[in-house]
C-alpha cells in the first residue's frame, strides 16, 4: 500500500514496478527476501544496461530486420543462460530478459526510448527499499530457525548410510543425505545474508556451519569405493 500510494501521488506510470516488486520479494524469511530482491535489482540493472547500450551502440548501425533479430538473439541468449543456472542466480536471468526486451522492443519493432529501462529500475529500487524497511521493522522472520531440522536429518542419514546392508540401500541413503545437505547449506547461506542485528541472535551459526562442513566431508568419504559401508559384506560374501 505504501508503494501504491507513492506511485499514485507521483503519477509516474513507469515506476509501477515498485508495486509488483513488493509482491515478488515478500518471502517468508529475511534471508530469502534479501536474496530475491538482490537478484531482482541486479538482473534489472544488467538487462537495462544491455538494452540502453544496444540502443546507443548498435541500433544506429542496424540496416534490416535480420540484424535486429540477431541483436535480440544475443540478449536472449545471455538472459536464458543465466536463467538456466543454479537457483541462486536463475531469477536474475528472468529479470535480465524482461529489462532487455522492454528496453529494446516497443509494439512490433525496435525503439530508441531509454526511459523504460530507467523507470523500471527506479521502480524496483523503490519497491525493494520499502519492502526491506517494512519487513526488518515490523516482523523480521529469520532463516536461522530452519537450519537444525535438515542438519539433524543429514546426520541421521549418514548413520543409516554407515550401516547400509546393500549397495541399493546405501545409494538411497546417500541421495537423501545429499538432498538434506543441500537444503542445510542453502539455509545457512540465507541466514548469513540477514542484517547484522538479526545475525547477532544466531549464537550457533558458526557451529552449524562447521557441522555442515563435517557432514559434507563424511558424505564424500562414503563416495570412495574403498570406504563404502557394504564393501566388507561383498568381500566376505
Amino acid at each position: 500500500m505504501l508503494s501504491y500510494t507513492l506511485f499514485k501521488m507521483l503519477a509516474w506510470q513507469g515506476i509501477h514496478t515498485c508495486v509488483i516488486t513488493c509482491f515478488i520479494v515478500a518471502l517468508p524469511t529475511m534471508g530469502e527476501m534479501i536474496s530475491k530482491l538482490t537478484l531482482r535489482i541486479s538482473g534489472a540493472l544488467i538487462g537495462g544496461a544491455l538494452g540502453i547500450g544496444s540502443i546507443i551502440l548498435c541500433m544506429p548501425h542496424l540496416q534490416n530486420s535480420a540484424a535486429f533479430l540477431a541483436l535480440m538473439a544475443v540478449g536472449s541468449f545471455i538472459a536464458s543462460w543465466v536463467k538456466t543456472g543454479d537457483d541462486r542466480i536463475a531469477y536474475a536471468g528472468l529479470q535480465i530478459g524482461l529489462a532487455f526486451f522492454l528496453s529494446d522492443l516497443k509494439g512490433y519493432g525496435p525503439t530508441t526510448d531509454m526511459t523504460t529501462a530507467r523507470d523500471r529500475i527506479i521502480g524496483i529500487l523503490i519497491g525493494n527499499f520499502i519492502t526491506y524497511a517494512v519487513f526488518t521493522t515490523f516482523w523480521p522472520s529469520s532463516s536461522y530457525s530452519k537450519i537444525l531440522s535438515p542438519l539433524k536429518k543429514v546426520f541421521e542419514n549418514i548413520k543409516k548410510l554407515h550401516n547400509a546392508p546393500t549397495p541399493m540401500q546405501a545409494l538411497v541413503y546417500l541421495a537423501t543425505t545429499h538432498t538434506n545437505l543441500g537444503v542445510t547449506e542453502r539455509t545457512l547461506e540465507l541466514a548469513s545474508l540477514e542484517p547484522l542485528h538479526m545475525r547477532a541472535a544466531m549464537p550457533e551459526l558458526a557451529h552449524y556451519q562447521q557441522q555442515t562442513q563435517n557432514a559434507a566431508q563424511l558424505t564424500e568419504h562414503f563416495l570412495l569405493p574403498s570406504q563404502k559401508p557394504y564393501t566388507h559384506l561383498e568381500t566376505h560374501g
